[in-house]
């Protein structure tokens, strides 16, 4: 028997993170005091161990009105967690999600169509302020919870036997697919892996063992053998679907959203983005033309 998943998860958020991104989290949590229960730090800067593109943060609350200063804003993310705002600075750019931790927790499970929240927290993340002990601990549940989901679907859509580099390089290839990016992401299954090939290998038993506990609630079968090919499509489908609804909501939610959809198209494909005085204004409008022109140019997939 190998140990509790969630333990090893609440040691793995404990983990060393750039300075900027600590120093951030810190003045995060001070600017919305109580209202935050924890801030957790992920993505390619955690894994690269550098400050250099964007911090990427989900700070988690007990619940929207105490966040947000109008109501407006607290009720377009209940509808459409999370909220994302864009911090530029000149020492670290910063993209901050903000969700309540039940909505971040309900994301984290299988049955779950939003596949982008747990197929990015079933890789390394960092705790970096948690408001008590008690919200540490739901934190470290919930991202367990993100990781086992993470196997089993690497299980899913893997091949029948394989070892844990082709079973997790499986999973990222398809969740790769089911989001908008603009980055080519024909080998990204193969690179999310082998820049934490030993976290990955270490969790995979641990991950299936505690789904394996949660056979009795829905989604949550561990069985290789049953065909979930046609979910998977269905959960591509509608994990688009979020990424366009999100992209529109941010149009209305998102500070700095221009400049932060300039900067981030031409980091990752090498071509700027010329906007117009007008779609500056009304991003929402030239939406649909943007979108076009990036898929025409294969920027987006």
């Amino acid at each position: 028997m190998t140990q509790a998943l969630t333990d090893i998860v609440r040691a793995q958020l404990d983990r060393s993170v750039p300075p900027e991104a600590r120093e951030l989290a810190n003045t995060l949590a001070a600017e919305s005091g109580s209202a935050v229960l924890a801030i957790l730090f992920y993505g390619s800067c955690l894994r690269n161990q550098t400050a250099e593109g964007v911090l990427d943060f989900y700070i988690l609350l007990e619940n929207y009105s105490d966040y947000h200063a109008s109501r407006l804003g607290a009720v377009a993310n209940a509808l459409l967690p999370p909220t994302v705002q864009y911090r530029p600075g000149e020492d670290a750019r910063a993209k901050i999600a903000v969700i309540t931790l039940d909505s971040f927790a309900a994301r984290m499970r299988p049955s779950s169509n939003d596949t982008t929240m747990w197929a990015r927290f079933c890789q390394p993340s960092a705790l970096l302020y948690a408001r008590d002990e008690q919200a540490a601990d739901a934190v470290a549940k919930a991202v367990a919870d993100g990781v086992a989901t993470g196997a089993v679907w690497a299980r899913r859509l893997g091949p029948q036997g394989g070892t844990a580099s082709e079973l997790w390089t499986a999973l990222f290839r398809n969740t790769y697919g089911a989001e908008l990016r603009v980055e080519d992401g024909s080998d990204r299954g193969n690179e999310i892996y082998e820049q934490a090939a030993d976290y990955f290998d270490e969790m995979l038993l641990p991950a299936l063992e505690h789904a394996e506990g949660k056979q009795h609630l829905k989604g949550w079968s561990t069985t290789p053998s049953t065909d979930y090919a046609p979910a998977w499509k269905r959960k591509r489908f509608v994990g688009k679907v979020y990424n366009i609804s999100r992209l529109i909501k941010a149009t209305f939610t998102f500070d700095q959203k221009v400049e932060y959809v300039q900067w981030k198209i031409e980091r990752h494909t090498g071509k700027p983005l010329e906007l117009s005085a007008f779609q500056k204004r009304h991003l929402l409008i030239a939406a649909p033309w943007i979108l076009w022109k990036l898929w025409r140019q294969g920027s987006i997939r």
